[in-house]
């Protein structure tokens, strides 16, 4: 399955991709939370790296703390996995896609994709 980061198709272009390295955390069902570092971020999803895999179409909580301009952000949204690449010795590549964005979320992916 491609990524959703992927630059083909008739929309190129169109979604900005953020690169970074923030700490993040992925909350699977009710009690499980794992540790992973978020490496992208789109208007439509995020990208992590983690170390164990995570199937393709779970749900997940992702949460995700940055500081933009020395001040933190907190992103925190309802995910589905697109897809789980294994990237040799970093782990796994995660690739989640953002359900319905509230209006906190929505500002911080804004905040995440402005910061430099």
């Amino acid at each position: 399955m491609e990524s959703f980061f992927s630059s083909h198709g008739p929309d190129a272009g169109a979604t900005r991709i953020k690169a970074m390295r923030w700490p993040a955390s992925v909350r699977l069902g009710h009690a499980t939370v794992l540790a992973a570092k978020a490496i992208q971020i789109s208007s439509t999803g995020v990208g992590l790296l983690m170390d164990r895999t995570i199937k393709e179409g779970e749900t997940a909580l992702v949460r995700v703390d940055a500081y933009v301009s020395g001040n933190p952000v907190r992103l925190q949204a309802r995910t589905s996995v697109v897809c789980c690449t294994c990237v040799g010795m970093d782990g796994f590549r995660i690739s989640l896609r953002f359900q319905e964005l509230d209006e906190d979320a929505q500002s911080a992916v804004d905040a995440m994709l402005r910061a430099r």
